[in-house]
């Protein structure tokens, strides 16, 4: 699990060099504030949550030195919180981090797919999982130096929006991301050679060893019919 947030940090990184979007900047702007917070707890972000109509489910720890929350949307879509650098991961209290990630399959999607939702997606970085045919999509926070709680309300709800853009763009496409259909066998995200793309970068792949059983189960749950459900939310607040 550790492996997968440092992936996640450092893919993020090179996005931002490779030219931030609006909303980014605009997040990482709030940052500091007077209600500006060192740690954020389990109890707090499923508070957080559930002003979104977000169901939270904080899971028994497993042992890893980070706490997992389960969240599920008013429409079915299945999301993770795991929470690192806790003063006590058994219960989520006083965490440091937070990954915030989910799931789909990687069935006929393509490299182009990958590289166009990465150059235009709000906080969202998405990685291919070849080996289990699945693409993971995470958002990475530090809460060192102080984060906001509007902040990181604002942050969901950009994971959110991208998560659901993604979704309509799929739809759109004709593409289904239910684990049911077989994977196209051209233009399949399977690695990064020889995509010749000025962005491919970000559409590397990671190793199944890098991914927890959560992304699986979400990928699993995250079929089209799924909605993130993306509240109403001002770019420029």
């Amino acid at each position: 699990m550790l492996n997968f947030k440092v992936i996640l940090a450092t893919a993020s990184l090179i996005t931002l060099l490779a030219g931030p979007a609006t909303a980014q900047s605009t997040a990482n702007s709030q940052l500091q504030s007077n209600s500006s917070k060192q740690h954020f707890s389990a109890g707090e972000i499923s508070s957080i949550f559930a002003e979104f109509a977000i169901a939270t489910k904080l899971l028994p720890y497993e042992g890893q030195g980070a706490a997992t929350i389960i969240a599920q949307t008013s429409g079915d879509a299945t999301f993770v919180v795991s929470l690192f650098n806790c003063v006590n991961p058994a219960d989520g209290t006083q965490c440091g981090g937070a990954v915030i990630y989910t799931a789909t399959s990687n069935s006929g999607i393509a490299y182009d797919d990958i590289n166009s939702f990465n150059a235009v997606s709000n906080v969202t970085m998405a990685v291919n999982v070849a080996e289990q045919n699945i693409v993971v999509f995470g958002r990475q926070l530090f809460f060192s130096g102080g984060v906001g709680r509007d902040n990181f309300k604002f942050i969901t709800a950009l994971f959110l929006t991208d998560m659901q853009e993604f979704m309509d763009a799929r739809t759109a496409a004709g593409t289904s991301v239910s684990l049911n259909e077989a994977p196209a066998t051209t233009g399949k995200t399977d690695n990064v050679a020889g995509a010749g793309d000025t962005v491919t970068f970000v559409a590397r792949s990671i190793s199944s060893g890098a991914v927890d059983d959560h992304a699986l189960s979400a990928a699993i749950a995250n079929t089209w019919q799924v909605s993130f459900n993306p509240p109403n939310i001002d770019m420029d607040e």
